[in-house]
């Protein structure tokens, strides 16, 4: 049954990526992509047998543009907060997906934001991008460990993302996802059905006299702890 749900998100990724590549030649603000990706990424969700419980959408607005921070437990993470969270959403990615035929192609050109951590100019210049992309009015969502969890606890986080906190004096709003990891746990190929759930947290009140990402990542441990599925 899993070869079945890998197959199915499969054809849905390779859809999805064909039709939205032209339609970014008229994309107003990338809403018309980012309404179409909210869908198939439900299609997505449907089709591994995924159920997203949302906590605290009260602590954000979808009319403002977010700065999400969240752990990364999945390859399911992404459809999961496409689901979850409020706003016109984009994210930082793994700079190698754009080598990937037609799905790395479509996420460029759909405004989301390649990354290559291990070159340090290429990675400072990807975060002015979100930066610049905030100041557009879009939702960013940055996973700070910077890959996905080998062993579904909640890692270190990269310093990188106080360049986008310094540049625009945002808010940091921090995101708690579990359960991600015990349906897709990284090295897997098997799906097993099953619930998520998304705790949006109180913003982090940007300062940076007294801003602490160990702050924001202790909170999101706090409420991995607390969450009970």
């Amino acid at each position: 049954m899993y070869i079945v749900r890998i197959i199915g998100i499969a054809l849905v990724i390779l859809i999805i990526s064909i039709i939205t590549i032209p339609l970014n030649l008229f994309n107003y603000r990338g809403k018309v992509v980012y309404v179409l990706y909210k869908i198939f990424g439900n299609l997505i969700l449907i089709i591994a047998g995924v159920k997203v419980i949302v906590e605290g959408k009260e602590n954000v607005s979808g009319k403002d543009a977010n700065f999400y921070i969240s752990n990364h437990m999945s390859y399911l993470d992404i459809p999961i907060l496409m689901k979850a969270l409020p706003g016109n959403i984009r994210f930082l990615y793994k700079s190698s997906i754009n080598k990937i035929p037609v799905f790395g192609w479509a996420m460029y050109l759909a405004g989301y934001i390649p990354i290559d951590r291990k070159n340090a100019r290429s990675a400072i210049s990807s975060l002015k991008k979100a930066s610049d992309a905030l100041k557009r009015g879009l939702s960013i969502v940055i996973f700070p460990e910077g890959t996905r969890s080998p062993d579904g606890k909640i890692h270190e986080f990269k310093k990188g993302l106080t360049v986008i906190a310094n540049d625009i004096k945002c808010d940091i709003t921090p995101v708690t996802i579990k359960g991600s990891y015990e349906i897709l746990p990284r090295g897997s190929k098997k799906i097993k059905p099953g619930k998520v759930m998304v705790r949006i947290g109180n913003p982090f009140a940007y300062s940076r006299d007294k801003f602490s990402l160990n702050d924001v990542r202790e909170s999101i441990i706090k409420s991995y702890n607390e969450i009970v599925i």
